[in-house]
């Protein structure tokens, strides 16, 4: 590039293009930004309501209804209805964990031994500690409906969760079995972590 008269470089005007495309760029951010913050505040609104965000989970079928809304526009919506042989293995899971003490690991190896009493989360699978666990972890199973659990795939406190009223939908367990059955470091409160999934 060639130097001016006076010996300093020439001023490059920015570009028209590169100018619109940062306000287009910011516009779109904004959009973004706003569509998000409405799209999360609908999912809360749903599940403080008792509605099952996602697929149902073990132990559960996912029951759709027409709700009428505030503006007389109908809907369908998703309930949690207990799934009779699914929601027996919940129970007994339970059981084996509050009641007897066992570990996750031979919770699993029971479920195993009859696959046809105990069928497994995952079709043509097998009972895992780490199923078994995210079972007896998952507040959902008391009757409440909960939401944002994680954040970028790392656990938020309990505090920050989106919890529902209490029996939303029909509980396969009380609250009392569930603390009960909860891993030591997570019912002292040291570092364990409660799941909703």
């Amino acid at each position: 590039m060639r130097n001016n008269v006076n010996g300093t470089k020439p001023r490059v005007e920015e570009s028209s293009t590169s100018r619109g495309d940062r306000i287009q760029w910011a516009a779109l951010s904004a959009h973004h930004a706003e569509t998000t913050r409405r799209a999360r505040a609908a999912i809360v609104d749903l599940v403080r309501a008792g509605y099952q965000i996602g697929p149902p989970l073990y132990g559960y079928r996912a029951l759709r209804i027409r709700v009428i809304g505030l503006t007389g526009h109908s809907k369908l919506r998703a309930v949690l209805v207990p799934e009779w042989h699914t929601a027996a293995v919940v129970r007994q899971i339970f059981v084996w964990r509050a009641d007897d003490g066992l570990p996750f690991e031979v919770i699993a190896e029971r479920l195993n031994s009859d696959l046809r009493q105990y069928p497994p989360p995952t079709p043509n699978g097998r009972w895992t500690a780490r199923a078994v666990a995210r079972i007896v972890t998952n507040i959902k199973y008391t009757g409440r409906q909960v939401w944002a659990r994680t954040a970028a795939g790392r656990p938020v406190p309990v505090e920050q969760w989106v919890i529902s009223a209490p029996m939303v939908h029909e509980p396969l367990i009380d609250e009392r079995t569930f603390r009960q059955a909860q891993p030591k470091q997570v019912a002292a409160g040291g570092g364990g972590h409660v799941s909703a999934a």
